[in-house]
């Protein structure tokens, strides 16, 4: 009877433990009652300000960044897109994924500090919170800023977010691994947690995937336009 009590009392206890872990990675929204070129010109200034932003798509409303290391995680990769929702409202979606561990809600509380931060860029204010922050109420915005030119791809030109890319022009590469859940490199560049599914250039590139504790896997992969190709990663220790 005490052995029953007591695995039932570690299997709750995990999997209080674990909840943080897998409520970063949903997508979180936020609504502005402002247009969708306001809130997306907000959120890529605030990216840019204050991460490394590495991919811009101003025609589809969507670019992405990497935020850096804080005392709670080792970072993040994050994917943000606007949608429109109306001729003065636009919802802000953001899909954040940790770089390596786990990231015990930072993420989720990045997102949350992120939505504050664009709306005061939107208010015009960036340095002292906006004191309107309901989606009850449209946010002042006074005249835009000019947002800095820069190339669509930042980091690499072979890196494209597989929401964002273009099926006709690129090939799709899907990865998994053996543990579940390693790195995934792609030309040394990293772009997520196996199993992944990217979007490349035609060319050749490099995927490593590697997990601490395991030997590296490496393959060289040549990519065609509309090509597809599977890659199953069986990491040694």
């Amino acid at each position: 009877m005490r052995v029953r009590v007591a695995s039932r009392f570690v299997a709750i206890v995990t999997v209080a433990l674990l909840l943080p872990i897998f409520v970063h990675a949903e997508p979180k929204k936020k609504v502005y009652n402002n247009s969708a070129d306001q809130v997306f010109n907000a959120a890529l200034r605030t990216a840019r300000e204050r991460h490394v932003v590495t991919y811009v798509d101003e025609k589809t409303l969507m670019f992405a960044f990497e935020t850096g290391r804080s005392m709670t995680s080792e970072g993040f990769v994050a994917n943000a897109s606007v949608e429109p929702e109306g001729d003065n409202k636009a919802t802000l979606i953001i899909n954040v994924q940790t770089k390596k561990g786990f990231s015990w809600g930072a993420g989720s509380r990045m997102t949350d500090k992120f939505y504050e931060q664009v709306a005061d860029e939107l208010a015009g204010d960036p340095k002292q919170r906006s004191a309107v922050k309901s989606t009850e109420k449209a946010i002042a915005v006074p005249d835009p800023k000019a947002v800095p030119a820069e190339p669509s791809m930042t980091a690499s030109p072979s890196l494209v977010p597989v929401s964002a890319a273009s099926s006709s022009a690129k090939g799709t590469v899907t990865v998994s691994s053996m543990p579940d859940g390693a790195d995934v490199y792609v030309d040394d560049n990293f772009v997520g947690n196996a199993p992944a599914t990217l979007k490349l250039l035609p060319g050749k590139h490099t995927v490593k995937v590697q997990q601490d504790g395991y030997k590296a896997w490496t393959k060289d992969v040549s990519v065609f336009a509309d090509s597809e190709a599977n890659l199953k990663a069986s990491l040694s220790k």
